[in-house]
């Protein structure tokens, strides 16, 4: 099994609040709300994928394999079970690559190649 390299997407945003100032006792003050403000993780493999290509300069998804870039453009994802998902990319030199995404509770958790080309990789 080759090892890419993956980072795991941001953690959960903070919260943003804003307070109302002290009461003078006047009450013709305006009154300010309170609002949290949260980012929302991407649910599953796709919801991940469409993330990733929609932050990327060339809207490829970018993987480190032996230390080299590669770019990647999704072509299939697969029916995986609860915990893995393997989706068919192609790169530019036209190379099947076959990633397979490790999932828990929805969110991505990791990667790994699982084929190049219908092989296992060397």
């Amino acid at each position: 099994m080759t090892s890419i390299a993956f980072a795991q997407m941001g953690a959960y945003g903070g919260r943003q609040q804003s307070q109302a100032p002290p009461s003078t006792g006047d009450k013709t003050q305006p009154t300010t709300t309170t609002t949290t403000t949260k980012k929302v993780m991407p649910v599953g493999v796709k919801g991940y994928l469409d993330e990733q290509l929609a932050n990327s300069k060339d809207k490829k998804f970018h993987v480190s394999l032996n230390g080299k870039d590669v770019a990647l453009t999704p072509i299939k994802i697969h029916e995986g079970s609860k915990s893995v998902t393997p989706v068919d990319m192609k790169s530019a030199d036209g190379k099947i690559y076959e990633i397979d995404f490790t999932t828990s509770n929805g969110q991505v958790t990791g990667a790994h190649v699982g084929k190049i080309n219908g092989k296992a990789p060397q």
